[in-house]
């Protein structure tokens, strides 16, 4: 090809080449190979209101911010004569005088030989996106400032879970640079036995873009371990992707002392109940709602945790007691404080006895909330059966003792009118076979033979009373009535010992409730002690007094008081102990099995020395008990 045809193909390359790069949609600029402005296309022109020649001049004439051209000229100028393709941002002159930020790329084209023929261009808008970017780095600037204003621990992450920032309050706790955070896991922060449980679930969430939240033992910066949670949260952008993370550390190693705290405590009230056998609970009687303590659960026989109901409690309620309990329900559904008592029969078919208490803690729109205790005291009541037993057995035995010393007494009087009877009958048999019978005198002798007949028997029913070993049984009573039949029982004893004896019988005594046999043991036994504390008597009268009267609070008392020896005020106290005994042949239960039977009745009994020689011995019974239980003080039953 000559040199002309050469021109001209180069003509036309140019040609074409202006007119392609006048098609792109795009700011457009061709260079030649020293890097002089040689073509740009019309969108270029359109967008810096310049020709041609003014965009060859972009390096003076203003094209160009002033303050990016100290960093522009030299990268432009290296790249052109290195041959290297350049990439930079500056702010490029609008039409209308604003500068904009453009995004300035440029990439030699070479011939065949290698050489560059010419250099494009294109320039790129990033206003928008600077502003964006420099709006982002402000919010950051201005977000990091929040944070370090946090009043606690905080950290960001990128998406990766890589610690990015750290608040100034987690650099000073921790006394730990940003680097060393980077690598918490690396460093030694975590306590070595939490940090394969964290990891692995700091690397769960991270992966699945789950929140996390857990606990671990972070070391502070004076070497110190101490418990934090740890709670991250992802934020996300319109596409739902993660950005970053944030972490939130709090200090909550006091809250653990405490819970650990309130573990111990809680573990020591469960061993306490569960060796008392003591339960305790919060219903909602209304709502059926019912909160039980573990005890509670083991007393009933249900599975702790398990859901508690009424039905489900009434139904392990022993039937004899099922009425008590249903009452006892009701009242406290009307809100009214309740205790209460009953057996249940748990689903082995034990026998519980059951003893407790509830009371109104608070009303929630008309319904009482009760908080209450209740105690297994089935062993208790076992105990108490059995020593009412033991009490039998020693009341029994004691008055053996003191019966046997009546028998010659006994003797006497039973043979008294055993003897008239013998004399009556033959009286009566000699009118009968007189001629003529003497009729009206054999009634007489058979009348008197019946009146000594029922006495004889008198003597021995009430003899074979004290012998007999009933259980504690209750009845009204005229203690009155009871004391004459101990008198006229003790009577010929008495006299055989020489004792005068008075009586001074109340009116007015109101009926009591009791056992009779019981009753009367106490008061032989005390007037067998009055006689025999004057058998070493011969200096006065062995007067014995005998008394019924009211007592305070509408009781009755009985006083027996001797002319005898008096009373030891050494052993004052241990009169009434079981086994204690200042007689040479005596068995010392005789006044201790007499307390214990007038304290079954709620009474006491007491001893005191006269103003002159002897003692005083009484007791006290209330006039009227409504409920008496043997060997326990009377309950109000639930």
């Amino acid at each position: 090809m000559t040199e002309d045809g050469a021109r001209a193909a180069e003509a036309l390359r140019e040609r074409e080449s202006g007119v392609i790069v006048d098609t792109i949609p795009g700011l457009v600029a061709i260079l030649t190979p020293d890097g002089t402005v040689d073509v740009v296309n019309h969108e270029l022109v359109e967008y810096c209101g310049q020709p041609l020649e003014a965009m060859k001049q972009w390096g003076t004439n203003g094209t160009v911010h002033v303050e990016d051209l100290p960093r522009v000229g030299p990268v432009f100028a290296e790249a052109i004569a290195a041959g290297n393709p350049y990439d930079f941002e500056a702010r490029i002159r609008r039409f209308d005088g604003i500068y904009r930020w453009c995004q300035v790329r440029g990439l030699p084209w070479r011939d065949t030989s290698g050489h560059i023929g010419r250099w494009y261009v294109v320039l790129i808008d990033i206003d928008e996106r600077k502003h964006a970017e420099d709006a982002l780095r402000e919010s950051e600037r201005e977000l990091r400032l929040i944070v370090d204003s946090i009043p606690g621990l905080v950290a960001t992450c990128n998406p990766a879970g890589e610690v990015e920032f750290v608040n100034r309050q987690m650099l000073e706790y921790f006394g730990k640079t940003l680097e060393e955070h980077k690598s918490w896991a690396a460093a030694g922060m975590l306590h070595p036995d939490d940090l394969p449980r964290v990891v692995e679930l700091f690397t769960h969430s991270i992966a699945s873009g789950d929140p996390f939240d857990f606990e671990v033992r972070a070391r502070r910066s004076d070497s110190v371990y101490r418990w934090f949670q740890v709670r991250g949260f992802p934020l996300r952008d319109w596409n739902e992707h993660i950005v970053r993370w944030y972490v939130l550390l709090i200090d909550i190693d006091e809250r653990k002392r405490a819970e650990v705290e309130l573990r111990r405590a809680y573990d020591s009230f469960s061993d306490a109940q569960r060796l008392s056998k003591t339960g305790s609970f919060i219903t909602d009687l209304v709502g059926d709602d019912h909160n039980w303590s573990e005890e509670t659960y083991r007393t009933f026989g249900f599975e702790p945790g398990t859901q508690v109901s009424l039905q489900r409690i009434q139904a392990v309620i022993h039937p004899d007691d099922q009425a008590s309990f249903g009452a006892m329900i009701a009242r406290a559904m009307s809100g009214a404080n309740v205790d209460f008592s009953f057996r249940i029969v748990t689903p082995l078919a034990a026998v519980k006895h059951v003893r407790g208490i509830a009371h109104v803690i608070e009303t929630i729109e008309g319904r009482p909330m009760f908080v209450g205790a209740l105690q297994d005291v089935t062993e208790s009541k076992v105990a108490e059966e059995a020593l009412d037993r033991a009490r039998s057995e020693l009341a029994h035995v004691a008055r053996v003792s003191t019966v046997s010393a009546l028998t010659a007494s006994v003797a006497h009087e039973v043979n008294q009118p055993l003897s008239g009877i013998i004399t009556n009958a033959g009286t009566c048999l000699r009118m009968l076979a007189a001629d003529p019978p003497d009729l009206e005198g054999a009634r007489e002798t058979a009348r008197r033979t019946l009146r000594d007949g029922n006495r004889a028997s008198d003597v021995i029913t009430r003899l074979r009373a004290l012998f007999s070993k009933k259980e504690f049984a209750l009845e009204p009573l005229d203690l009155n009535d009871i004391t004459r039949e101990v008198v006229a029982l003790s009577m010929s004893d008495l006299q055989r010992n020489r004792v005068v004896l008075q009586s001074e019988f109340a009116d007015d005594l109101p009926m009591i409730t009791g056992d009779r046999i019981q009753l009367q043991q106490v008061v032989l036994n005390l007037l067998r002690n009055a006689s025999d504390a004057m058998g070493t008597v011969h200096d006065r009268p062995r007067q014995l007094l005998i008394r019924t009267a009211r007592d305070t609070n509408d009781s009755v008392r009985v006083t027996v008081r001797d002319a005898g020896v008096g009373l030891d005020l050494g052993s004052k106290n241990k009169l009434f102990d079981a086994f204690y005994t200042t007689k040479a042949e005596g068995m010392g239960i005789g006044l201790s099995v007499s307390r214990s039977i007038i304290e079954r009745h709620h009474g006491r009994m007491w001893a005191e020395p006269n103003d002159g020689p002897g003692a005083t011995f009484a007791f006290s019974i209330p006039a009227a008990v409504p409920e008496i239980v043997a060997g326990v003080p009377p309950t109000r039953q639930a």
